[in-house]
């Protein structure tokens, strides 16, 4: 309700203007996942996994969809050949992996919204609907390497990351003269990033009650 006709009157039934609307949204995800990892004398560890998913809003055309992933990682530093007053910790580890992101719950279908006219009510077309609708996915590679200097008192970090994007959701109009002249999601998009990460640590106070870390 809104327009109250003065202050204190706070129920609907007092407003000028009075609506009704509601709405139901539910999505339903079922999915498998596992991992394992194998490590070997504490300083190699490889991790392999996988992720299944099928979601309601996936289109009627369209399976699961399968998510693997597999990293390697190796602590030079934790050799028994390793021997350094310089460089404390040093690490190396690279990964692979693909992720998804889903469409909206409701993206699939072909709707309908209701309106109201002088001479009465009626239907009027909303979305087109897809049912080759299917989740966008990305493919991406990662490098990187960790190096604690005195003891760790000095750290660096750095990641080289490269990520391609395949079936990105992208909002397509279709031709309006079949009525339908709202925005359709679609997989049609394809995106390509890459970057550099670095980060430092420096421990510039350890006492036992203090530690201070820029």
């Amino acid at each position: 309700g809104s327009v109250f006709p003065g202050p204190g009157l706070e129920v609907v039934g007092a407003a000028a203007n009075t609506s009704v609307f509601e709405n139901w949204l539910q999505v339903v995800n079922t999915g498998a996942f596992a991992q394992e990892q194998i490590g070997y004398n504490d300083y190699v560890y490889f991790t392999v996994g996988g992720r299944w998913d099928k979601n309601s809003a996936f289109g009627e055309n369209t399976g699961g969809a399968f998510y693997p992933k597999a990293s390697l990682s190796l602590v030079v530093s934790d050799m028994p050949a390793w021997s350094s007053s310089l460089l404390s910790t040093l690490r190396l580890r690279g990964a692979l992996g693909k992720s998804g992101l889903q469409p909206g719950a409701f993206d699939k279908f072909q709707t309908f919204q209701s309106g109201t006219t002088t001479l009465g009510a009626g239907l009027r077309p909303a979305n087109l609907g897809n049912d080759d609708l299917k989740p966008e996915r990305s493919t991406e590679i990662e490098f990187g390497a960790e190096f604690g200097f005195f003891e760790n008192i000095m750290g660096v970090e750095a990641t080289y990351w490269d990520r391609k994007t395949t079936d990105a959701l992208v909002d397509q109009q279709f031709p309006v003269t079949g009525g339908f002249t709202a925005l359709q999601l679609v997989n049609i998009g394809e995106t390509h990033g890459r970057g550099l990460e670095l980060k430092f640590d420096w421990l510039t106070l350890d006492r036992e009650n203090l530690s201070i870390t820029m």
